[in-house]
């Protein structure tokens, strides 16, 4: 998608392609904020910090855009007509029909509202155009998502632990949905 196609909009949602240096910006920025709000009580400050400075930061995030992740910013219409951003998320596509769902983070204001929802339903839709049939990712195991992918539709398919370097791990579930492509 160019940057200059319009927006896919869900219900007052816009999923922004992000193409350009500022927008990358903007969303290391919301990660920042997402990542040091929500994840510090799950995992603790200084897994927060490493995993921020190392993976949700605007080179790394460029560097993974270079590397064919496609990232969306989440912005919700407000009644003056001007654009909140609530959240992004990440996807890249993988041989075998398949889309891993790299990033998907909401601002607690986002949250509880079927923004998430929402969101999915954008991410399942891009991946069925595509004819893509299975949708997967990644969730730390004591995270609440697990519960709201499972209503969602995702099962639990593995057990997941990473080293991810000084002296972290990341201990998750893959996560699996099976999509059904128009034919």
């Amino acid at each position: 998608m160019s940057a200059a196609a319009p927006s896919p909009t869900l219900s007052h949602l816009n999923f922004v392609p992000v193409t350009r240096p500022e927008q990358v910006a903007t969303v290391a920025a919301l990660a920042h904020d997402i990542w040091y709000e929500y994840y510090v009580p799950l995992i603790g400050r200084a897994q927060v910090d490493y995993m921020v400075d190392k993976f949700q930061n605007a080179p790394a995030m460029q560097a993974q855009i270079d590397q064919g992740y496609e990232y969306f910013l989440v912005q919700r219409q407000l009644e003056s007509g001007k654009q909140s951003d609530i959240g992004y998320c990440a996807v890249q596509e993988q041989p075998g029909r398949v889309m891993f769902l790299s990033k998907f983070y909401l601002h607690h204001a986002a949250r509880g509202s079927g923004t998430g929802r929402r969101c999915m339903e954008f991410i399942e839709g891009l991946a069925r155009r595509r004819g893509l049939s299975l949708l997967w990712l990644t969730v730390n195991k004591g995270n609440p998502a697990v519960q709201a992918y499972q209503r969602l539709g995702f099962r639990i398919a593995a057990d997941l632990v990473m080293d991810i370097g000084g002296g972290f791990v990341m201990d998750d579930y893959r996560m699996e949905k099976a999509l059904e492509v128009p034919s």
